[in-house]
C-alpha cells in the first residue's frame, strides 16, 4: 500500500490474508471485497505521509471484536513497509466497553 494518498480508508482482510482498502464513506465495508465474500478482519485506517496514524476495528458490517486480529493486521502492514505513529492502533470493544490503545 505504500503510495496510497493521505486520507481515511476502510479496510478488509480477505481469507487469503490480503488487505484491501477503499476511501472511507457510508457503507463502504461491504463494497471492498464485493459479492458478500467473507473476511478475516475489517476496520478503518488513516494515513498521513507514509505513516498509518490510526488503525481501528470499526466496521458495522463485519463487527470484528478480537484485538488479536487487529494486531495481526498491524503486523501484516508492518511486514509490507508501513510505519505506525505512536498510539495509532485503537481497539473498540463492541460490548460498549471503553476503547483502548494497543502497543506492540
Amino acid at each position: 500500500m505504500p503510495g496510497v494518498a493521505d486520507g481515511e480508508y476502510v479496510f478488509v482482510q480477505d481469507l487469503n490474508e490480503e488487505i484491501w482498502i477503499l476511501p472511507d464513506g457510508p457503507h463502504r465495508h461491504p463494497k471492498v471485497l464485493g459479492q458478500a465474500l467473507p473476511a478475516l478482519y475489517a476496520g478503518t485506517l488513516r494515513i498521513a505521509g507514509d505513516t498509518i496514524v490510526e488503525l481501528t476495528n470499526l466496521s458495522g458490517t463485519f463487527r470484528c471484536d478480537d484485538d488479536e486480529g487487529l494486531i495481526e493486521v498491524a503486523e501484516w502492514l508492518l511486514n509490507r513497509g508501513w510505519k505506525f505513529a505512536r498510539d495509532a492502533i485503537r481497539f473498540f470493544p463492541f460490548d460498549g466497553g471503553r476503547p483502548y490503545i494497543i502497543s506492540f
